[in-house]
Order: structure tokens, then sequence, then C-alpha cells
């Protein structure tokens, strides 16, 4: 078996998405090299069968789990659980989150090396607005300050949603983690992604925004600077919900091409009610203006900037 895997977390609710992401996986890396896994959580018998055919037909593997394995903690929680659910012979694992897509190579990534006990991940983009005067400014910081965090580690303050990561750190990284969030449940806003935080930042690598691009940096343009190869869907809507802005129909055609070669998977689908739809629209096109507004200029060069100083790179240099 490979030394490392690409792997995916979900209930029933994303399992579909997820199934999308890591078939691109798949075609995006050397089968000699990564295996793909998709793991479920407290999935119903019926679907389990389906979805074990399909992974099966598509050089997936599907295993499934009840919430007794990881602690009766949230399934989103179900990454810092990784190192207990994931097969013996994985010395390193690529997570990613479920509302993602797969647009380039993945090899080199995950043939690079990992120092004992360290992982990496994209700084959010949240933290690039530390320091600024504007209403999510302030949110934001007032959310890092809940946790004691200071400006300086508001700066660091990393994404969940890609984790490149040693899998035997991983495994005190995550049971820490599990004990924050006992601690500090009530005040998390992002439950993974603040527990870890509050554990895991001094055993981070910063990774470049190629491999977890938030989609509305399409907006700012940096998608023809970057050249991503994972794209993260951090908000809703989602790209199997409709077709709208930042992204176009090339985001929901994924979607669509799985359910048309597997019907089977349509249930699993969830899509927008036309009013809601036009409602999300006009919202969409609000965001749109006002976070070109509000990311152009001084925050797209603090972007850069990372990028160029980012522990883990693309591959690309920034600029090309």
């Amino acid at each position: 078996m490979p030394e490392v895997c690409v792997c995916y977390t979900s209930d029933v609710g994303y399992l579909f998405p997820s199934f999308v992401s890591a078939i691109q996986a798949r075609r995006n890396t050397s089968r000699d090299l990564t295996d793909i896994l998709l793991i479920g959580i407290d999935i119903d018998p019926a679907t389990q069968k389906i979805f074990s055919r399909l992974c099966d037909q598509n050089d997936i593997v599907f295993l499934c789990y009840t919430a007794r394995d990881i602690g009766h903690a949230p399934a989103m929680l179900a990454r810092l659980f990784l190192d207990d659910l994931l097969p013996t012979p994985y010395e390193r694992f690529l997570y990613v989150d479920g509302d993602t897509q797969i647009r380039g190579d993945l090899d080199r990534l995950l043939k690079q090396p990992l120092a004992d006990g360290t992982f990496g991940a994209v700084t959010d983009p949240m933290s690039f607005a530390v320091g600024d005067d504007d209403p999510a400014a302030r949110s934001f910081l007032e959310h890092f300050s809940a946790f004691g965090f200071s400006d300086d580690d508001a700066k660091q303050y990393f994404n969940s949603g890609v984790l490149y990561a040693d899998r035997a750190g991983w495994g005190r990284i995550g049971r820490e983690a599990w004990e924050k969030f006992g601690l500090f449940q009530s005040k998390t806003r992002y439950p993974d992604q603040d527990v870890l935080n509050l554990v895991g930042r001094s055993h981070r690598l910063s990774m470049s925004f190629a491999w977890n691009f938030p989609i509305f940096f399409r907006n700012i343009g940096l998608d023809s600077i970057i050249a991503p190869c994972i794209y993260h869907f951090m908000s809703s809507p989602k790209p199997w919900d409709a077709d709208l802005p930042p992204w176009d129909v090339t985001a929901s055609s994924p979607y669509d091409e799985i359910t048309g070669t597997f019907p089977e998977l349509a249930p699993y689908r969830k899509r927008m009610p036309t009013g809601r739809w036009l409602r999300y629209m006009l919202q969409q096109r609000y965001k749109r203006w006002l976070e070109k507004r509000e990311w152009s200029g001084e925050r797209v060069q603090r972007i850069l900037a990372y990028e160029q100083t980012a522990d883990i790179k693309s591959g690309f240099k920034t600029g090309d």
C-alpha cells in the first residue's frame, strides 16, 4: 500500500459532494503513490451499499464508522480522529473537505516530506483582514479575541479545510484539540478550526493557497495568479446547489456529470428551490461587489506576500 492517502470524512449530508471531489482527486494523483479514502460517519445501510459499490468502481476506498468511534463528536470533527480512523500503513495524509474541487496535479504536494509532528495548512482568509477597520475585520478580531489570540496569533490563524499532515503527530494534535473542544465549545464559531488553532499553531507549516483556494478570491483575480489545484467553496450556497457567482457552470458541471453517470446518486444532491435561487443571486452579486471593494489593494498584497514565503509551495511561481 502507498504511504500517503487523500481522505475525506463526511456524514450522509456531505457524502455526495465528497464523492465528487474524491473522484477528482483520483484523477489527479498517481495510483502507485496515493490511495483515496472516503470515510462516512453514521451512514445508513442503504446508502452504504450504494457508495461502497460506486467507490469500488472508481478506485476509492470507502470506510464507515459510527459516532461512537469518534467519541460521539459531531461528524465535522472527525478529522481530529484520523489517526484512529485511517488504516495502519499511511504515514502521511492529505485531508480535504467535501465542498472542494480538485483541478490540478496533487502528486507534487504528496511527494513532499514532512518533519515529524508537523502539518501544512493555509492561513485563513479572514486573518488577512486583521488590523483593518471595517465590520468584517472587527467581527473577525472579536472572534479571535474570544480565544485569547493576540493580533500576531490572529494573523497565523489557519483554515482546516485542507490539511497535509504527518500521521503520528496528528494523533496527538487531534486528541488535544478534542479536549479543547470540551472546554471551548460555547465560544467556537468554526468548531474544528478553532480548537485546532488553539493546539496546532506551533506545529503548522504555511501552505500555498493553491492547495486551498477560497472561491471568493476569484472576485479579486487571484485565481489567474495563484493557479489553484484545490478550490474550496467555503460558504453557502455551494456549487451543487445552483450556478451562482463567483463561479460559473464549470463549477456545477462535475456534479451534473456524476449524477448523469450514476443516477442513483441524484437523491443525495439537494438542489436549490427557484425562489431561494433568486434571493441568492441578488445576495451573491452584492457579496461580489463588497468583496471586490474590501479585498482589493492592501489585502491582495498581503496575500501575495504570504504566497512568496509559504513553507509548502504550489509548484508555480506567484505571478506566472
